[in-house]
């Protein structure tokens, strides 16, 4: 009779280290998958900010007479964000992420939603 209750203790031994492993492993899962997140908002964040950079400084390089409409989103990848547009720079931030870059000199300022860009006697103008 003691074999069989030393089998059944040994049995739940192994069930509880299983256990406990199942949930060690899980854990280091959820680290690693939120850590996945912060680094895709924050690649989203620097997108964004480049592309943003690549319009102005496609402006800056054409002829007077140049005008463009481009887009910006509300949310990048469902992520909520700010964007400034200050000093020849560009800044988005979200809440893991911050990107800035220089721009070319301009008048005016990127804004979510549809934005234009016209060049008139050698000047930049947003919006």
């Amino acid at each position: 009779m003691s074999s069989k209750a030393q089998i059944s203790a040994e049995f739940f031994i192994l069930i509880g280290i299983v256990f406990l492993t199942a949930i060690a492993f899980e854990l280091a899962s959820l680290d690693q998958l939120r850590d996945f997140r912060i680094q895709n908002e924050a690649d989203a964040v620097e997108d964004l900010a480049i592309k943003i950079q690549k319009e102005l400084i496609l402006a800056a390089s054409v002829e007077d007479g140049y005008v463009r409409t481009f887009s910006i989103p509300d949310k990048i990848d469902g992520i909520n964000y700010s964007l400034t547009t200050r000093n020849s720079t560009v800044a988005v931030q979200s809440k893991n992420g911050f990107y800035i870059v220089p721009i070319p000199s301009a008048i005016g300022n990127v804004t979510k939603g549809s934005n234009t860009i016209t060049k008139d006697g050698g000047v930049i103008h947003i919006n």
